[in-house]
């Protein structure tokens, strides 16, 4: 699968007022716009991801949505990348493309280069509860460098439902389950890396805010839903 830009969001944002047949999790009325804002270790306004809600198409149990997003420089106001990407929802399980998993500084560090992203999809039921495990998700992305490929694998392990938290942003406050997992990315150089990942969600709204650290406890970025229209 060839493609120029993709998005990186594990989650993104819903409203309750028009909730579609089947995911808990994801837009669901045309039009609906939602601003992401991202921040580095130093807790730096770093850059910006806008969504809106294209088209949704739901069929009893079964739900096809397709967003647009739009990810620019928070200093500069310049464009890093622009996409769109489909969400299914069949049975209350509701499927990100693999591209999901994607981090936006990788995007950004590649996105003059051609690369190629296979592998299966994050899924997340309607039902959550504390102490509940949660399917692996993985990806293997390969990057054309020009004279050489870079090869990549982004694995999601030990994901687990933590705990339930109100969690308060700009848009207001949140009843969330705080989803928790490790990321391990391998690279064809020899290269390795292992963060973890917190992730706070709310029902009927999507994700509220998500925290990425090293082994050590420290900060590596952080992103919090900054308004939701």
């Amino acid at each position: 699968m060839k493609t120029q830009f993709l998005i990186f969001t594990f989650f993104c944002i819903s409203i309750s007022y028009a909730q579609n047949n089947c995911s808990q999790f994801y837009p669901s009325k045309e039009g609906t716009t939602i601003t992401m804002h991202h921040f580095n270790h130093k807790n730096k306004l770093t850059s910006k991801t806008s969504y809106e809600v294209l088209d949704i198409d739901s069929s009893g149990s079964n739900s096809k949505i397709t967003m647009s997003m739009y990810l620019s420089d928070a200093k500069k106001q310049k464009k890093i990348t622009e996409a769109q990407f489909t969400v299914t929802c069949n049975g209350g399980i509701t499927t990100l493309d693999p591209e999901s998993i994607i981090s936006p500084s990788l995007f950004n560090q590649y996105k003059n280069m051609e690369y190629s992203i296979e592998g299966k999809g994050i899924d997340i039921p309607n039902t959550l509860s504390v102490g509940q495990e949660l399917p692996d998700g993985q990806v293997a992305m390969s990057i054309d460098a020009g004279v050489m490929s870079i090869d990549m694998t982004v694995e999601l392990k030990k994901r687990k439902v933590a705990s339930k938290e109100i969690i308060t942003t700009s848009a207001g406050s949140f009843n969330c389950y705080l989803i928790t997992y490790i990321n391990e990315t391998n690279m064809s150089m020899g290269m390795k890396q292992t963060s973890y990942v917190k992730q706070w969600i709310a029902k009927d709204v999507g994700l509220v805010q998500q925290e990425t650290t090293k082994p050590n406890g420290k900060l590596v970025s952080r992103s919090v839903l900054a308004r939701l229209q």
